[in-house]
């Protein structure tokens, strides 16, 4: 007797050049065009160099993929980079920054460049690689004393540098607010409103975009009133965000990664 044998179709390769897609942690696929508008700033960038910084389904900034100006110190790089219209970028944009190239990375996110391409496979390995294993940069926040009394975390205050005068900043400064008080690892989905962690990592050890090293910020005694500064550190072991550091400092490894503002849209 012949067994009847039903028909299996064979798969199919999806083939759709204008777009790409990924998995999220539900389980299922989302499409995203390959190509969309691109950045406009009065800076002047290289945009194929440059990551759109993404905030939902938006982005106001774009940031070098490229560390820069290695060797200057934390207020001399500021004033270069707001020179030519760029800032070093701060907590609130550069850590969820940094959480959403590893989600790319990982198939679960896209990542577009200023010219509004996709960045993905080879360049998209080596922008990540770099920020899980290959940088040492600036952040755009200091620790000063708290302005107020009782207002600050641990009696501090940060402070960002948002222009300049006479090649001196000018700061704008708020109430730091809570996060991890003592120095360890942290989980990156825990995030405040700042870009700083506020809950310890359930698993004590480094994992790219998801857990940090985290060294909390505390009074500078020997100078309160400008107090330390934050940066960003990693190599293949771990990533650290190190929020004590003299913002005299400087060293050849030493750099940031500079970010631009998009144009004001016309009213």
């Amino acid at each position: 007797m012949k067994i009847m044998a039903i028909q299996i179709p064979v798969g199919r390769e999806v083939l759709n050049e204008e777009e790409v897609y990924v998995r999220r942690g539900s389980g299922k696929y989302y499409a995203y065009p390959k190509k969309i508008e691109s950045f406009t700033t009065n800076a002047i960038i290289s945009p194929e160099d440059c990551a759109l910084v993404q905030e939902g389904n938006q982005a106001r900034y774009a940031i070098s993929m490229k560390q820069m100006y290695g060797g200057s110190n934390f207020i001399s790089v500021s004033v270069e980079g707001l020179n030519n219209g760029l800032f070093i970028p701060t907590l609130a944009i550069f850590m969820p920054h940094y959480i959403n190239v590893n989600e790319a990375s990982q198939g679960k996110n896209v990542l577009y460049d200023a010219n509004g391409e996709v960045i993905e496979k080879e360049r998209l390995h080596e922008y990540a690689a770099k920020l899980n294993r290959g940088c040492w940069v600036w952040i755009n926040a200091m620790f000063p004393k708290e302005k107020t009394k009782d207002t600050g975390f641990k009696g501090l205050d940060l402070a960002i540098i948002n222009g300049f005068e006479e090649e001196q900043p000018i700061f704008k400064r708020e109430p730091l607010e809570r996060c991890l008080e003592d120095d360890s690892w942290a989980d990156l989905e825990s995030l405040n409103r700042q870009g700083f962690p506020t809950e310890k990592a359930k698993i004590g050890k480094y994992e790219p975009g998801k857990t940090i090293y985290f060294l909390a910020p505390f009074l500078r005694e020997d100078d309160p009133e400008v107090g330390f500064v934050a940066w960003f550190f990693a190599n293949s072991g771990r990533a650290v965000l190190n929020c004590f550091w003299n913002p005299q400092y400087s060293y050849a490894g030493l750099g940031v990664f500079l970010c631009a503002e998009g144009t004001a849209q016309k009213s």
